[in-house]
């Protein structure tokens, strides 16, 4: 479980590194799309990685696209969010 969670927070920050540097590439480019943009990133490192929050906590799922996609949600919500699910977590086992 502390595997899983070290490597989420480090493609967060990986995440959060890249999003940042995207914003001062493109500075026209309109906020609300930063978000999106942060998704994109976190969901294709979770595919790439191969790191799935779901099936590390063995939970049983049928497409791996969807535990890539959930934990690409998770991680480009940042290093804070990813922080305080692991700190959630460690509270209730």
């Amino acid at each position: 479980m502390d595997q899983l969670l070290g490597k989420v927070l480090a493609i967060a920050f990986l995440t959060e590194v890249l999003t940042n540097t995207l914003k001062a590439a493109a500075p026209n480019l309109d906020r609300r799309y930063i978000p999106l943009a942060a998704g994109v990133i976190g969901i294709a490192l979770a595919w790439t990685t191969g790191v799935g929050v779901l099936t590390t906590l063995r939970m049983p799922i049928r497409f791996m696209g969807l535990d890539y996609l959930i934990t690409g949600v998770i991680i480009s919500r940042g290093a804070n969010i990813v922080h305080d699910l692991a700190k959630t977590l460690s509270l209730s086992s």
